[in-house]
């Protein structure tokens, strides 16, 4: 009867030991989640600090080609439904990860993913129209001014850089984006 007894005080004490170690697992693995997903708030924090810095250059740009101030506006406008989208499609708030279930994480991260994929392809192609109005707007002023001036041309070429450059930006922290997703949807899946 008392070996009865020690077995069950061992299994007992077993059993919290693994109940303990389980709960300390899940916190590790919250705290590693926030820590993956940290740089996508940096991200859309930062992109509200530059977007109005871009659209003075854009202002300063189209006095400078003497073209319409509406491309600047238009620019901030696309901008900013950009960023409040980037809100809702790479944020996650640091409370996600303490108050919601494992389940309930791993489904936000795959409906990110899903509206991240859609906004990409809704901006991107809007971010190419408006480059290639704003493009041609200046190739057209820069036609109906008299004389060549180097300087112009340095421009177009540095805007025609800048937005291949941009392009290329914007791809490389999607798929980075869409990559931290995957790595914390598989070891939510283990």
């Amino acid at each position: 009867m008392d070996e009865l007894n020690i077995l069950k005080e061992e299994m007992k004490a077993l059993k919290q030991s693994l109940d303990k170690e389980q709960i300390i697992n899940e916190k590790l693995m919250r705290t590693v989640m926030r820590q993956r997903v940290s740089w996508m708030d940096i991200f859309v924090k930062a992109e509200f600090v530059i977007l109005p810095i871009t659209y003075i250059i854009f202002v300063i740009a189209c006095a400078f080609f003497e073209i319409s101030q509406w491309y600047a506006f238009t620019f901030l406008i696309i901008g900013l439904i950009d960023a409040a989208v980037d809100l809702r499609t790479f944020r996650i708030s640091p409370k996600i990860f303490s108050r919601c279930s494992m389940m309930e994480v791993r489904k936000l991260l795959i409906k990110q993913k899903k509206e991240r994929f859609i906004h990409l392809c809704i901006a991107f192609p809007l971010a190419i129209v408006w480059l290639v109005l704003f493009a041609n707007a200046i190739f057209n002023s820069q036609l109906m001014s008299i004389g060549n001036d180097p300087m112009s041309y340095a421009g177009i070429i540095g805007g025609v850089i800048g937005g291949v450059i941009g392009g290329i930006v914007v791809m490389v922290i999607y798929r980075k984006a869409q990559k931290t997703n995957d790595t914390i949807i598989d070891d939510l899946n283990e």
